[in-house]
């Protein structure tokens, strides 16, 4: 058998895409979640300290398939968008973290996530929304406890027919003017194939960049909608394999990260 010089296999090495090791496999809502409206949870309340206060803790689910007729939270207007709370949204800027996972190329889920940033936040008309992103194969936090980290992760979700979990915690009460985003994780179920980083696409997957878009929309103070005349919009709160039309945000989107910021 003929030997390999050392320093070709440390090159060969080096240039390997970075992919997930076994991270989080298992992810579920705490137990002490409580579902407030469709598909949306409180996780109650936890001490901050970057703030010094006690702040609130929701989860947005995000499931496979499509709204039925007459379905909850439709929009009091058709204006197609909505807010986590009014007034609620990012004073400070924090950076961020992905894993990669579900075969998907780490450089690839942080450069999209960046790219998915960067259409909010042109639309917001603010350059700096969510800081800036780094890429870490270890293990990720608990994204049910409030660490003052910002995660992109992927795991089993328990939770039946769904795509991910977006968690934002912040001041959600009170005088409008008080409110504000403090922290937020995300996790994307590895029961599903993920796709979006080759071409051609593979539409027996879920697309990365169209969940993703979506998933940072909560991220930046964005509510979901259910109102099936505006299936259109990013922020429609269902989705489903091979769907890419919420790669980029609709005019509702648009305008409303604009009007909130």
């Amino acid at each position: 058998m003929k030997k390999i010089p050392i320093i070709l296999i440390a090159l060969a090495f080096l240039a390997q895409p970075v992919f997930a090791k076994s991270t989080n496999k298992d992810y579920k809502l705490p137990d002490n979640a409580v579902q407030i409206s469709d598909n949306v949870y409180s996780l109650g309340t936890t001490y901050d300290k970057q703030s010094n206060s006690f702040v609130e803790g929701y989860a947005f689910v995000h499931k496979k398939g499509n709204a039925k007729g007459g379905a909850a939270k439709a929009p009091k207007s058709p204006a197609c968008y909505g807010y986590l709370a009014s007034g609620a949204k990012w004073k400070n800027v924090e950076n961020w973290t992905v894993f990669p996972g579900a075969g998907l190329d780490g450089n690839f889920i942080l450069d999209n996530t960046a790219s998915n940033i960067a259409k909010w936040e042109t639309a917001a008309g603010t350059s700096n929304i969510l800081g800036a992103g780094s890429i870490d194969t270890g293990t990720p936090s608990n994204p049910n406890v409030l660490d003052e980290k910002n995660e992109v992760s992927f795991a089993h979700i328990s939770n039946s027919n769904t795509i991910a979990v977006t968690i934002v915690w912040g001041f959600f009460s009170g005088p409008t003017f008080n409110r504000r985003l403090m922290a937020w994780d995300q996790i994307y179920n590895t029961d599903y194939g993920w796709g979006g980083d080759t071409l051609p696409f593979d539409p027996a997957k879920m697309d990365f960049e169209n969940i993703s878009t979506h998933e940072l929309g909560h991220a930046v103070g964005m509510d979901d909608i259910y109102n099936s005349s505006c299936s259109t919009v990013t922020m429609y709160g269902y989705a489903t394999e091979g769907e890419i039309i919420k790669r980029d945000l609709a005019p509702a989107d648009i305008t409303g990260i604009n009007n909130l910021y």
